[in-house]
């Protein structure tokens, strides 16, 4: 018998085998869609949060007509303490457009700068489920200076260094932003550091060399808290989570709390912000 002739008759069969299917159904526990709180503290601002409904993995997230109905958590009464005042934020949809941001209840206040402010957040939704939250206003850490330096291999692609000054008598949390042309372009940069990282007070971000005259680069250096630094990197892993059907779950770490099971944070949004534009 020539064994050579079935050898590729038995990967062919084998082949078809590998394509055999089978359609599996499970039975998925009904999601219970909780409260969502965005409340950024941006000093000079008016005080403003965006209170909105979370979604399961498989729901179909429909842009027409009744999404801001599906989505927006409306009809709640929302204050935020600090300095012995209380502001209460009306429900009203309003958007910041550089860049582009969406709240649906805005104070009439503007949120004070001094570090060490504190903040107490108090939500009651109109089904009567309540959500506390408290932060404190950070300090801003300023960028010291932008430096662009040309390749010496190749003069026409030039990289950027930014530099801050962190104080190393505590432990600081650091999110870099950097966006080229324009702020509502999809960040280059987007990562969180604490100052673990560093040995020396000065700190230095950089690009390669991937810039070119006359381009325009927007440097953000926000100064963050512990809470907003955990939120913001629990939302990245459950990201990456949720495209990997081996991962294991992440769990949205928040700093909001109450008896509407909210996930979500209330944090100052305290950054420096540079704009260079690229010249030899």
């Amino acid at each position: 018998m020539n064994f050579k002739n079935l050898l590729p008759v038995a990967a062919v069969l084998f082949l078809m085998a590998c394509n055999l299917t089978k359609d599996v159904e499970i039975d998925l526990p009904e999601y219970d869609r909780q409260p969502v709180v965005e409340c950024y503290l941006e000093p000079g601002k008016p005080f403003r949060l965006l209170l909105s409904r979370s979604y399961a993995f498989f729901d179909k997230l429909g842009l027409d007509s009744t999404f801001l109905e599906n989505t927006l958590l409306d009809g709640a009464m929302v204050t935020v303490t600090y300095n012995g005042q209380t502001d209460t934020l009306k429900n009203q949809l309003t958007a910041d457009l550089s860049p582009v941001k969406i709240f649906n209840y805005v104070g009439q206040n503007l949120v004070p700068s001094t570090p060490g402010t504190e903040f107490v957040l108090n939500i009651r939704l109109a089904d009567g489920g309540e959500i506390t939250g408290a932060t404190s206003m950070m300090p801003l850490v300023p960028i010291d200076s932008v430096v662009v330096e040309f390749s010496p291999d190749i003069d026409t692609l030039g990289r950027m260094l930014t530099y801050i000054t962190d104080n190393q008598n505590q432990e600081n949390f650091y999110r870099r932003l950097l966006n080229y042309s324009s702020l509502d372009s999809f960040p280059d940069q987007d990562f969180l550091v604490t100052d673990r990282f560093s040995q020396t007070a000065l700190i230095a971000f950089g690009t390669g060399y991937e810039l070119a005259e006359g381009d325009t680069v927007f440097n953000t250096i926000f100064h963050v808290t512990r809470e907003y630094y955990d939120f913001v990197e629990s939302v990245q892993l459950a990201v990456i989570g949720n495209l990997n059907p081996f991962a294991q779950p992440s769990p949205i770490k928040s700093n909001v709390h109450g008896s509407a099971n909210p996930i979500g944070i209330f944090a100052p949004l305290v950054y420096d912000r540079d704009t260079t534009i690229v010249r030899k």
